[in-house]
């Protein structure tokens, strides 16, 4: 997690939002989208806000399909470091470690 981001000038109170864009490609569709499912079933879903999310962290899928994923990690609050940090642990564990031909790009978005 790069506390300077979170904690950073730009959020001295932490009254904004940090998110997380993440881009997954795996060789093995059908792997991925496993796993994905699995992981999403284990969470809470919001159609109003079209989220995921689990204690202090969301996440929205931007897209999804064949090996290929976009999603946002959100947070924020005073927790807002450790929820993201959770959040993406989370998937980690349960998506990404389990996929050995996967590439990942992760992009800090501005903080809202």
């Amino acid at each position: 997690m790069n506390y300077n981001w979170v904690w950073g000038p730009d959020n001295p109170v932490l009254d904004k939002a940090a998110s997380l864009s993440m881009t997954l490609r795996d060789a093995d569709p059908g792997h991925l989208a496993a796993l994905l499912t699995t992981w999403l079933d284990g969470l809470s879903f919001s159609p109003e806000s079209d989220h995921y999310f689990w204690g202090g962290w969301s996440v929205r899928i931007v897209d999804h399909h064949g090996g290929s994923a976009e999603l946002v990690f959100t947070s924020g609050g005073q927790d807002v470091a450790e929820s993201l940090g959770d959040g993406v642990d989370s998937f980690y564990e349960q998506v990404l470690h389990p996929l050995s031909t996967a590439s990942v790009v992760w992009t800090e978005l501005p903080l809202n």
